[in-house]
């Protein structure tokens, strides 16, 4: 990406693809809501009714892109997870049982490779429900056997450390990338342990919402533009070719003066507004996901503040 041209950033501004986002939408919702059923059927901890999809990127302030990807926190309400989580804390020992396991299914593997293939009848799955130990991280490798069972043979489901990433070309879509957060829900507060710390931290959507709407009635739809020409940008950045964070992105457009975004055509109030960061200091920006912090002090944008600024100096060599 050499240069940045008027019809370049027209074109992103009115990119559409409304119609494929709520295909997509749809299929993970009903997705998640069968997993979730067939899991409560065998884990007493788990209820549909007590579980909340929330979008959490681009899916939230509507600034979708043909890269964006689909990220939800998928919030569980349930006191006992809570409280076996503070129990079962210790690391090595998890460490352990997980090298335990390992080492004993690479033995039946063995084992296995040694004998005829028998064809078998297809076994119902089993989930590990266990109500004294029953925490965050079974929950997250049972939602992945439950979301197995409901794709087809061709989607992919990877168990990462803290989330469950879903690839199903024939069913989403040859690029969309589907990334889930098991978490609990508290109220409004949806909370991740943190096992190093022993304890959990909580991330509240309720300010960044009302703060979002407020910009968005000043400014109009200019103001969800902006945020998908800056997403398509940073994505397609030489340096920075990854997931751009949409709480920093919405904190720097939301503190930028509304009368920047009054101008005769996009790519002049785009103009403005990258002149405008890049001759200002947004260490003292307000987070829009806490007013009370800056986006120096927010843990949830406090890490992008270096690449962004590259990304606009990026931006400003050329023009």
């Amino acid at each position: 990406m050499k240069t940045i041209s008027k019809q370049l950033i027209e074109s992103i501004a009115e990119m559409d693809n409304s119609e494929f986002v709520n295909d997509v939408e749809e299929k993970i919702n009903s997705l998640v809501y069968l997993a979730v059923d067939d899991m409560s059927k065998s884990i007493p901890y788990v209820d549909v009714d007590k579980c909340v999809l929330q979008p959490v990127n681009e899916i939230f302030n509507g600034a979708i892109t043909p890269e964006s990807e689909f990220v939800y926190f998928l919030g569980f309400s349930s006191p006992q997870i809570e409280m076996n989580c503070l129990q079962y804390n210790d690391f090595w020992k998890k460490l352990k049982d997980r090298l335990l396991y390992a080492w004993n299914e690479s033995k039946k593997s063995k084992k296995k490779k040694s004998r005829k293939k028998i064809e078998e009848a297809p076994k119902e799955t089993v989930y590990e429900f266990n109500d004294t130990r029953y925490n965050l991280e079974m929950l997250k490798a049972d939602l992945q056997k439950a979301f197995v069972k409901n794709l087809t043979m061709t989607s992919i489901v990877y168990n990462y450390d803290n989330f469950i990433r879903i690839i199903g070309r024939d069913e989403f879509g040859i690029r969309t990338q589907i990334i889930i957060y098991p978490c609990l829900i508290e109220g409004n507060n949806f909370k991740f342990f943190i096992n190093r710390k022993k304890g959990f931290y909580s991330i509240n959507f309720e300010k960044r919402t009302e703060l979002f709407i407020d910009k968005t009635s000043r400014v109009g739809d200019v103001f969800v533009k902006m945020i998908k020409i800056f997403n398509t940008l940073f994505r397609n950045s030489a340096r920075t070719y990854i997931m751009p964070n949409q709480i920093f992105i919405e904190s720097l457009l939301y503190n930028t003066p509304d009368e920047l975004f009054d101008g005769e055509n996009i790519y002049d109030t785009f103009i403005k507004i990258v002149n405008f960061l890049n001759m200002t200091d947004i260490n003292d920006f307000k987070s829009i996901l806490d007013p009370n912090l800056t986006i120096s002090q927010d843990k949830t944008t406090k890490n992008n503040q270096m690449i962004f600024l590259r990304f606009l100096r990026t931006l400003r060599d050329m023009n």
